[in-house]
């Protein structure tokens, strides 16, 4: 685990984390050539955090469909896809 944050990391993280989304974004669309959907997700303090260029409801449909895989634990993607 990453070390706890402190508030003012927290704080600081916040800040960017929009800029942090613009060039997540930007690379995505980069290699697939079309708009991908993202979370990024940042913890270890006071609270989570997370940017998006999704709707809170698809945030939250992709979280429970991870969450249900991994306690399927069928490993990555890119892994088991052939």
């Amino acid at each position: 685990m990453a070390e706890k944050l402190t508030y003012d990391d927290q704080v600081a993280i916040s800040k960017e984390l929009k800029t942090i989304a613009r060039m997540v974004e930007r690379r995505l669309e980069k290699i697939t050539g079309k708009r991908v959907g993202f979370s990024v997700w940042t913890w270890g303090g006071h609270r989570s955090q997370y940017v998006s260029n999704c709707d809170r409801e698809d945030i939250k449909n992709a979280l429970a469909e991870t969450l249900g895989r991994w306690s399927e634990d069928d490993g990555p993607f890119h892994k088991t896809a052939n």
